[in-house]
């Protein structure tokens, strides 16, 4: 595994399931719990980040729409 503070999220993800595979019992539960969470997290951001580029394409539809300048408006 790299170094923590130049993985990726799926990085760790990954890991953790690989870990997960090896372990047994309650500490094979924490490993997917921690690969499933980082997961999660991981499309909760990307979609995020899809629907903040959306929002701004919008906005700029509705100002263009509405008659105001690029370098007018808010």
């Amino acid at each position: 595994m790299n170094s923590p503070f130049s993985s990726s999220p799926l990085t760790i993800a990954r890991e953790a399931q690989h870990m997960a595979s090896k372990a047994e019992g309650i500490d094979c539960k924490a490993f997917q719990k921690m690969a499933l969470v980082t997961l999660g997290v991981t499309a909760a951001a990307a979609a995020s980040q899809v629907f903040l580029e959306l929002w701004k394409e919008l906005r700029r539809r509705d100002d263009r729409a509405r008659g105001h300048g690029a370098g007018r408006g808010r």
